[in-house]
């Protein structure tokens, strides 16, 4: 059953092509629209983010924090014509196995927000597994080691208490962060492919917070990723939106 309020498509409704990123942070964003050769002639507003669309139907969308909004941003796109979407964002490490500056692609998602209950009842969310597939494969032809495993979303940043880390470091999560379980619900209660790359920017697997927004390996990596992305992206057998 249809939600009585839906995304609006009219004549004058972008058209974008059947591929995209969704860039989570605003420097993320900047890099991954330079590397795309997007330029301010590209940009428009969608919501309180920005939307990038190049001529060949390519799209780029962010900043925006948190599951909700997040959903209401691939909504909206899914319904304007986004089929294929590749997630760039941040995380924080809660296995010592992963360390600031790694790069975790994620495989399942533990939902432990409230988004995904309006589509689902399931504990868990999930990738695509062919688009997934792809993007660690543009990893490795990049060169770009990372981490693939199970990642907790929370929807409440300032409640990731030591009791609930450890909790889910129990269940096997790599890694926390904010919009992924409700991407992954999403996306598959639209039927819309998506994957997602992460980069480590703190760590609270001692349970203790160490902030490395500032970390020379987080930086890099991010740039190399920009660069990845763009690869995939640039690639005529993705171009049409067919990895499924």
């Amino acid at each position: 059953m249809k939600g009585i309020v839906q995304p609006i498509v009219t004549p004058n409704t972008p058209r974008i092509g059947p591929l995209g990123v969704l860039g989570a942070t605003r420097t993320d964003l900047s890099a991954l629209a330079a590397a795309l050769q997007l330029e301010n002639r590209h940009r428009r507003s969608i919501y309180t983010s920005q939307l990038y669309i190049r001529d060949d139907g390519v799209f780029l969308s962010g900043p925006f924090m948190g599951a909700p909004y997040a959903v209401m941003l691939l909504e909206t796109l899914a319904a304007w014509g986004a089929k294929q979407v590749i997630f760039l964002g941040w995380c924080g490490s809660i296995s010592a196995a992963v360390s600031i500056g790694d790069i975790l692609v994620p495989t399942l998602a533990w939902i432990d927000e409230g988004t995904s209950q309006a589509y689902s009842s399931k504990p868990v969310a999930s990738p695509s597994d062919a688009l997934t597939r792809s993007v660690k494969s543009a990893l490795q032809s990049s060169a770009l080691p990372f981490h693939e495993g199970a990642i907790w979303t929370t929807d409440a940043i300032f409640r990731e208490t030591p009791e609930k880390v450890t909790y889910f470091q129990n269940k096997g999560a790599l890694a926390v962060e904010m919009e992924l379980s409700a991407l992954f619900t999403v996306s598959a209660f639209l039927d819309v492919a998506l994957s997602a790359i992460l980069v480590v920017s703190d760590d609270l697997s001692r349970l203790s917070w160490n902030p490395g927004f500032k970390d020379k390996r987080f930086i890099e990596n991010r740039q190399k990723l920009a660069k990845a992305v763009t690869g995939y992206v640039n690639d005529p057998d993705h171009s049409d939106g067919s990895c499924r």
